[in-house]
């Protein structure tokens, strides 16, 4: 994936989410991934490569308009709870 395209695929599926402030929007994105805001600049800089499991996590909010982040975030608390009952 180029930086270009995870740009596109972020302004283009999050863009409901976009906030004033840059940083707070990085910090959004970042927090998602579990990585840190300054990861997410150098992705969008191309200073360090995206993960593929990026790529295809924004490829399906791309995709399929109806999964969104908290969904997947949801869906994941339900996977973790019932594994540890």
């Amino acid at each position: 994936m180029t930086p270009e395209r995870l740009s596109y695929l972020i302004d283009d599926c999050l863009r409901v989410r976009r906030k004033q402030s840059l940083t707070a929007f990085h910090k959004d994105i970042a927090r998602f991934f579990e990585v840190e805001p300054v990861t997410v600049r150098r992705w969008l800089r191309g200073e360090r490569p995206i993960p593929r499991e990026v790529e295809i996590v924004m490829e399906i909010f791309h995709a399929w308009p109806e999964v969104t982040a908290e969904g997947v975030e949801e869906a994941i608390k339900r996977r973790d709870g019932a594994s540890k009952a």
